[in-house]
């Protein structure tokens, strides 16, 4: 019986063997590599867009100058720091000319802030002031 077992130890040693450990850890090198450039482009690309609205920013009548506007409404500057300018935050609505510049300045806050505008707007604002913003975006044409 001796024989038998050594017979079966030596098949066992002798048999082929899978390395998947060195295949698996390479894989998931390359994946993570693969992750990583992949943000790292996308955070490059994010960050030039922003560059670039932020020197829009400073042409009047452009929608990331709208878009600041709107965002410092938000902060509020103020004495007491607190609270939402309404007053210039819809002095800044009315003066967006169309939806589709009111749909770019949605895309520059975005692109500015990271922040979708229209969350923004229904934080910073009661339900009643909510109400005559979107009367004033809606009644654009």
């Amino acid at each position: 019986m001796l024989p038998a077992a050594t017979a079966i130890q030596a098949a066992y040693s002798n048999r082929p063997r899978i390395n998947l450990g060195g295949q698996l850890t390479t894989a998931l090198l390359a994946t993570g590599a693969g992750v990583g450039v992949f943000l790292g482009i996308r955070g490059i690309v994010k960050n030039f867009k922003k560059n670039v609205r932020e020197q829009d920013a400073l042409v009047e009548g452009n929608p990331a100058a709208f878009a600041t506007q709107l965002k410092k409404a938000f902060e509020n500057d103020n004495s007491f720091g607190w609270g939402t300018n309404e007053e210039i935050l819809f002095i800044t609505l009315e003066a967006i000319p169309t939806q589709a510049a009111f749909r770019k300045v949605q895309r520059a806050y975005r692109d500015l802030y990271g922040k979708n505008l229209a969350a923004d707007l229904r934080d910073e604002l009661d339900s009643e002031e909510y109400g005559l913003a979107m009367q004033i975006i809606n009644s654009k044409p």
